[in-house]
């Protein structure tokens, strides 16, 4: 019998001679005084952190789903089977350096992942280290985890942000082209809409009906982390959401781009795969560049200043 600083009883049977009893009894009471007096804590598995983790992401990141491609692509391969504090800073250092690149074909039974040559870009080995470091903080600030956390001071690398890729004018007219005969029109309207707003991919996939003002031409983009923001669109946006009513595959849909059973559309990366190689795009250009080609022509116009167009691209609070 083992008694604890706050009282409780702690009883083992144990079978042996007295030397062994008390070398099990010196044990539970090393245990004890570990965690009681010098308030040390079994560690968690790194894994059913994030899947903690990425519970609160749902409500609280427009980029949860993010989050999850990158955890389970780079971080969880190798650190699944590890208890938070088994992991160290040169471990996660290995991981980003040795991190490779994959390519998601779809079939029709699903996604298969295959290993490219060659490893991913520096943003993308940023953004996992950054992670890694979020979910080391976000389970410390909750008591999940009570160690260090090893991912601090490592540092990122370089990323060239000077690199911005926007449409030139015959790729325009050649993506315009593709999308005014593409069969599934609600996909086609994404793109439409993104390039004629701006507006960020989760943006365009989770704007409801309810937030659309087609009378006043007003979108109000509801942000979890923040306060909703309304933003003025122009006419070609307003032509594209009274198309996108008229294709809604049911009354009740709540979102203005729904997959084809009404509900929210979680990836939109094959059919832009699709869209762009039939408009003979460059490779390399990224829907999130439609965003950039939108602001391009917008500065270039004259039409407005660069306040307006910051707050236009959600860039500054209204």
């Amino acid at each position: 019998n083992v008694s604890t600083p706050e009282g409780k009883r702690i009883t083992r049977v144990v079978e042996g001679n007295l030397t062994f009893v008390r070398s099990v009894e010196a044990k539970i009471k090393t245990d004890v005084a570990k965690k009681d007096h010098f308030n040390l804590h079994e560690a968690p598995y790194l894994e059913d952190a994030f899947n903690l983790y990425l519970i609160w992401a749902k409500e609280n990141k427009k980029d949860w789903l993010h989050d999850k491609g990158r955890w389970k692509l780079h971080v969880n391969p190798t650190f699944k089977n590890k208890k938070m504090d088994q992991v160290t800073s040169l471990d996660i250092t290995n991981l980003i350096r040795k991190m490779k690149k994959y390519k998601v074909k779809f079939t029709q039974n699903g996604r298969v992942i295959e290993l490219l040559p060659g490893g991913p870009a520096p943003a993308t080995k940023k953004q996992v280290l950054v992670l890694i470091k979020r979910v080391y903080n976000w389970a410390i600030k909750r008591g999940i985890y009570h160690g260090q956390n090893p991912a601090t001071g490592i540092k990122p690398p370089k990323v060239n942000n000077q690199v911005t890729e926007c449409l030139t004018s015959d790729e325009i007219k050649r993506l315009m082209a593709v999308l005014d005969s593409w069969p599934n029109r609600l996909a086609a309207l994404v793109v439409s809409f993104a390039l004629f707003t701006g507006m960020r991919q989760d943006e365009v996939l989770s704007l409801e009906w309810k937030n659309v003002d087609l009378e006043n031409k007003f979108v109000t983009l509801v942000d979890p982390k923040g306060t909703p923001v309304t933003l003025p669109i122009g006419g070609e946006a307003v032509k594209i959401l009274s198309e996108a009513l008229k294709h809604q595959p049911a009354e009740s849909c709540l979102y203005v781009f729904p997959n084809n059973k009404g509900g929210r559309r979680v990836s939109f990366g094959k059919i832009w795969y699709r869209i762009k190689a039939k408009a003979n795009l460059r490779k390399e250009f990224r829907f999130h560049d439609l965003r950039h080609t939108f602001a391009s022509y917008l500065a270039s116009s004259g039409e407005v200043d660069i306040y307006t167009l910051e707050m236009v691209l959600n860039h500054l609070a209204p």
